[in-house]
């Protein structure tokens, strides 16, 4: 009886022990998760709020830094378009000056100046003579006659405006001024006019302010109009003006709804309270309560608004707490689930608690081993990475205070420093005195807010001299978030950038005569008010090359270019080699007369001494065109040029009142009347020239014209004119269609040749994108790109051309390494292919420097992922040579010529 009590007792007891504690571990973990729900949910709503308006923030100053971007964009067009506009007018009106009687020439221009408007006949011309009578007023007719200055209390803007013109010649510049259409009302507009002293006349053009300004919000509403982002794309766009006005949202009830007087769910004028922040601070944050569209559940919301002031724009965006409580619910939901699996595993401890001790203890004795594996795998990985990123990068750690803390060996390689120097020391010791102020102001604004900071440093090596370093810097927090030190993971670029400077630096430079190139001619030009400028061209240079052969002529080139350089009278003036046989001399600070009666002397001396090239003597002749000023001077020295060569007199200064263009005028009409024949009779062919290289074979096609006596005529002969005619378009289709019908059943790649004025084109870029769609061949076309120097300022082709990779077609840069250099733009157009241009593929078997241009190019482009062409390869040594610096293609008549039909045997 004692021992069954004993054990019943025991029993008892034991089970009362087991249940009390298992109530005690119940009822703690119950009030530990209760206590944890609480925290966690304060703690979630804390982040969300706080990770919801940087997402906000940063996408409305997204967008409105796409405003200004696209305001900046439409202004720079503007200018130019006003540019292109008035100087045409101004050539069109010099034109009818010289080509029209004095009784004339009046009548033809305005009738003419009075057709051309734009901008719903907002945009006009006006005309306006030197001492300020309106000669003609395309906005305002009435105005003809009236002299300007006695308007002068009314337009103040514009009277400054034209008195600068005068001085300056030209001028760009808002003002204030009638608007067709508006009476008397006065409207912001930005002008462009130019002072044409031959005639003594002002000739001028403006945009209304806010017709560009339209176009802008036009641009930025199609833009938002679909853009969505956030969790799912919750998030949108809305845009208000301060007169409580919808100019943008996705709910199309808002449109009519009155937003003065609209309130929100808590009784709020949420619009009203969007209009005080706008005009007080500018931007800011608001809470309110709006429907969330397409669910007619109206939750809480906070915006962030910033206002666009000369657009009367709000700009906003928020983000709803509906999304917080879905997550609030997931999280409660797999609280629960932790809590109900405990409270079994507690019940389980009742029925069985000294097996289950055992087996937790047993369960805890596995984890710890299993934590204890985990952590020596991890921190085995861990010192694995620190290897490889100690062995590829340039690594140090700096305390709060900018002192460096610790580097890796590469650093010390790299800087030349030992780590006893670089300890201690702050990056200073280290910065290159090119490095802006911004950057570093920049940097340490961003890490101590405790985000990562990305950016290029140039930085001093113990030597004296420099390198580029990649630099990535990421703040190091502690388990509570506070930034202890900072981390700097870097990359050594120089290689990159000596590669783009030596390349720039090549692009300059004639690597036969060792002087400045065209490039740098018209670089210097650019940055001169006024200057003088003679061409030189070696007369019937030609004959020389085909009696001599091409080595004779480049050494005549070079000794010319010597002696050009080392005449006395040329001394102060700078000396350039333009291209083939044309030289340049240069000055900006002598009297124009002088100038030409010191390289008229020279050019005296020069020739009139034979030149002795091995066992020849050679006597040679040249012809100069003369140029003063700063537009269009080189253009006024080629014009120069030509009219001596055409009057046959071995010099001439630019005269635009005696210029005879009228032969050049009738080539240009024979060669107009050729190109509509050979549309009309279908003579416009394609001729195939193979690119040989790895991969399927390749082909550039090239345009000519069959003659009607069965002969080739070659596109040196019409391309240029024909860019100057209607039938320039009709050209390139016809080119288009034929290539693409060539090759549409092969597998070969083709390239077509692209101008500028075919990217302006819209038609034409519409043509050849359906076509090649059409035909199923966008993934085996090329669009080689020529006069590349003209597409960074065309603002459009960038898209055009992204437009065709997108859809699988590749794009080329032609003759890259003397007419293209822009890197920048080179990057932009994402290119695939660099022809390298053959004037410096022929130098490259007897001259190192053009060794050097192409070297720099190849490596250049194999960093940038991009294949590269030689062109111009006339012999197997020019191949093997070529071959050997690491082109990846050839093309030049030792592999084929251009042929009617593709030769695809040579491959």
């Amino acid at each position: 009886m004692m021992k069954t009590r004993i054990s019943n007792i025991s029993l008892i007891t034991a089970l009362t022990i087991a249940s009390v504690f298992s109530g005690v571990i119940l009822w703690d973990m119950h009030s530990i998760f209760t206590q944890f729900s609480l925290k966690n949910k304060e703690g979630l709503r804390t982040f969300y709020i706080d990770q919801q308006k940087k997402l906000v923030k940063n996408e409305v100053e997204r967008l409105t830094k796409r405003i200004s971007a696209t305001k900046n964009a439409i202004i720079k067009s503007a200018e130019k378009n006003l540019k292109d506009q008035v100087h045409s007018a101004e050539d069109f009106i010099r034109n009818v000056y010289m080509t029209h009687e004095a009784d004339q020439y009046k009548t033809h221009i305005n009738n003419m100046i009075t057709s051309f408007s734009w901008a719903n006949k907002s945009g006009y011309f006006y005309i306006i003579s030197g001492d300020g009578t309106f000669k003609h007023h395309g906005g305002r007719s009435e105005l003809v006659g009236t002299n300007i200055y006695s308007l002068k209390k009314k337009f103040p803007d514009f009277i400054k405006f034209l008195e600068e013109v005068k001085t300056n010649g030209s001028a760009m510049k808002k003002y204030m001024y009638y608007k067709p259409g508006e009476g008397d009302k006065l409207y912001k507009k930005l002008g462009y006019a130019v002072y044409n002293t031959a005639f003594d006349i002002i000739i001028g053009t403006g945009y209304y302010m806010e017709n560009l300004n339209e176009q802008g919000k036009q641009e930025i509403l199609e833009f938002i109009d679909g853009d969505r982002f956030g969790y799912q794309d919750y998030g949108y766009f809305w845009i208000f003006s301060t007169d409580y006005k919808t100019i943008f949202h996705i709910d199309p009830n808002i449109y009519h709804t009155d937003l003065k007087t609209f309130r929100g769910a808590n009784n709020k004028l949420v619009i009203k309270e969007f209009v005080d922040i706008a005009t007080s601070k500018g931007s800011g944050f608001s809470t309110y309560y709006w429907e969330i569209p397409g669910l007619n559940i109206v939750a809480e919301k906070i915006s962030y608004l910033v206002y666009i002031s000369d657009w009367d724009w709000i700009v906003g965006s928020g983000f709803y707490f509906e999304n917080f409580y879905e997550l609030v619910g997931t999280v409660e939901g797999i609280s629960s689930s932790l809590l109900r699996q405990e409270i079994i595993k507690n019940s389980l401890i009742i029925i069985s608690l000294f097996v289950l001790t055992l087996m937790v203890s047993l369960f805890v004795y596995k984890r710890i081993r299993k934590i204890e594996s985990e952590q020596k795998k991890f921190l085995s990985e861990l010192l694995q990475y620190q290897t490889v990123i100690d062995k590829s990068a340039i690594v140090s750690i700096t305390d709060l205070k900018g002192n460096i803390i610790h580097v890796n060996d590469e650093m010390c390689e790299v800087t030349g420093f030992n780590k006893d120097e670089l300890l201690n020391a702050t990056h200073n010791q280290l910065s290159h005195p090119d490095n802006p102020a911004a950057t570093y102001q920049d940097l340490w604004t961003t890490i101590t807010k405790g985000e990562t900071w990305r950016g290029i440093f140039k930085n001093l090596k113990k030597d004296g001299g420099y390198f580029f370093q990649k630099t990535t810097i990421v703040p190091f927090k502690d388990k509570n978030g506070e930034v202890i030190k900072y981390i700097s993971i870097s990359h050594d670029v120089t290689e990159v950038f000596e590669n783009k400077s030596q390349l720039q630096k090549y692009l300059n430079y004639d690597t036969l005569t060792e002087l400045n190139n065209r490039n740098s001619l018209l670089m210097e030009i650019k940055k001169t008010k006024s200057a003088d400028l003679a061409i030189i061209d070696i007369d019937d240079f030609h004959k020389i090359n085909e009696t001599y052969g091409m080595k004779t002529g480049d050494e005549l080139l070079k000794l010319f270019a010597s002696r050009l350089c080392n005449h006395v009278h040329l001394y102060r003036y700078f000396i350039y080699r333009l291209h083939s046989d044309v030289f340049a001399v240069f000055s900006t600070q002598s009297d124009k007369n002088i100038f030409i009666i010191d390289v008229e002397t020279a050019l005296k001396d020069i020739v009139k001494e034979t030149f002795i090239i091995g066992d020849k003597e050679l006597m040679i002749s040249a012809i100069t065109g003369y140029a003063h000023g700063s537009d269009n001077i080189m253009a006024h020295a080629d014009a120069a040029l030509q009219f001596a060569k055409a009057n046959n007199i071995d010099h001439y200064a630019y005269d635009p009142l005696k210029v005879d263009n009228s032969k050049i005028y009738e080539q240009n009409i024979r060669i107009v009347k050729m190109l509509s024949s050979a549309i009309d009779q279908d003579r416009v062919v394609p001729f195939f020239q193979p690119i040989i290289g790895a991969g399927r074979p390749k082909f550039e096609s090239l345009m000519r014209i069959k003659n009607t006596d069965g002969g080739i005529i070659p596109p040196e002969q019409f391309l240029d004119i024909s860019k100057q005619t209607r039938f320039y378009p009709a050209l390139t289709k016809i080119m288009v269609k034929k290539t693409i019908d060539t090759f549409v059943d092969d597998d070969s790649r083709f390239s077509i040749n692209i101008s500028t004025e075919d990217l302006l084109n819209s038609e034409t870029m519409a043509f050849i994108y359906d076509y090649a769609l059409d035909k199923n061949v966008m993934s085996r076309m090329i669009l080689e790109l020529v006069e590349s120097e003209c597409l960074s300022s065309y603002t459009g082709a960038t898209d055009i051309l992204h437009r065709f990779k997108n859809t699988g077609a590749k794009i080329a840069i032609d003759d890259f390494g003397t007419g293209y250099s822009n890197f920048d733009y080179l990057l932009k157009i994402k290119a695939d292919y660099i022809k390298i241009d053959g004037s410096i593929i022929k130098l490259i078997t007897k001259d190192e420097r053009a060794v050097d241009v192409v070297n720099s190019i190849v490596s250049y482009a194999n960093k940038l992922k991009m294949k590269t062409i030689a062109e111009f390869i006339s012999s197997e040594t020019l191949s093997a040579k070529t071959k050997a610096l690491g082109v990846n293609y050839q093309q030049g008549f030792y592999h084929g010529k251009p042929e009617p039909v593709p030769d695809k045997t040579i491959f």
